[in-house]
């Protein structure tokens, strides 16, 4: 990934660590995040999944502020999490990943009654773990 952003590198390091601890300790929010893999890899999804939910914003003209915030603190995190070599990987999960979300946030606003209390429901049991993963 690229070099330091406005964050601090020591900043995003410790609240990566801290949140490897609330995870380890099985923190409010953290179902459906596993340690088993890559914090990295978790990044990476929970950065597509952001910029689907601004997308969506844009889409519906609603204000994406905080959606906006919160992808800035990811990107730190996943900046801070990952190795050089991972970054084409990383990119194809964030891909995928934004892909899934804006599908079931689509479905959720403008596909047909009987699918969108679903499609919704999926979608935040599917960011939820990234925004907990967040600091505040």
């Amino acid at each position: 990934m690229g070099q330091g952003t406005a964050t601090g590198t020591g900043t995003v390091l410790a609240v990566a660590l801290a949140i490897l601890v609330i995870a380890l300790a099985g923190g409010p929010g953290m179902a459906g995040v596993s340690l088993v893999e890559d914090p990295a890899r978790i990044f990476a999804r929970c950065t597509g999944r952001l910029t689907a939910e601004i997308e969506h914003h844009w889409l519906t003209d609603t204000s994406a502020t905080e959606d906006e915030h919160q992808r800035r603190e990811m990107l730190d995190l996943l900046e801070a999490a990952s190795r050089p070599d991972q970054a084409r990987g990383l990119l194809s999960l964030r891909s995928e990943a934004r892909a899934a979300q804006r599908a079931l946030l689509d479905r959720a606003t403008f596909g047909p009654r009987d699918e969108a209390p679903r499609a919704a429901r999926q979608a935040e049991r599917l960011i939820a773990p990234c925004r907990a993963l967040l600091p505040g």
